[in-house]
């Protein structure tokens, strides 16, 4: 079964494309894991400013994490992390005007969630103040 939408998780206009986002990498994938975060970020990177669409994807992320009863899945650091690697991307010559399989497949390495141990230690990662606030990495 896949999630809903979350039609109350974030209101006003960051809400709607927030909502959006989700609900096609909903039609896309079927689930809303890994690649599909992925998704939202990017679609939401490409919709606005990249400060409003972070603010919008870590409201839209925890609010569908607490509707569903899994707040202690959504972790902060890894929300933000993953989110900046995608903006990185997008910055790049070749990132903004690619479509999404074609940015997925220039970056594939963002599917490996290994990705981050270049830039935070594991126990990093793990800790509970890097689940509660963005930790920055540190290499």
């Amino acid at each position: 079964m896949t999630t809903p939408v979350p039609h109350d998780a974030v209101d006003g206009a960051q809400g709607r494309a927030f909502r959006r986002a989700f609900g096609a990498a909903l039609t896309r994938y079927g689930r809303f894991g890994h690649e599909a975060h992925l998704f939202v970020a990017w679609q939401m990177l490409r919709a606005g400013p990249a400060l409003s669409a972070l603010a919008d994807f870590r409201a839209g992320l925890r609010a569908l994490a607490e509707k569903e009863g899994k707040l202690d899945k959504y972790h902060e650091t890894l929300t933000v992390a993953w989110f900046l690697l995608v903006l990185d991307r997008l910055a790049r010559p070749d990132g903004a005007g690619a479509d999404w399989d074609t940015f997925l497949t220039r970056n594939a390495d963002l599917r490996d969630a290994r990705v981050l141990d270049a830039h935070y230690p594991p126990d990093m990662l793990r800790s509970a103040g890097a689940r509660e606030a963005f930790l920055p990495p540190l290499r």
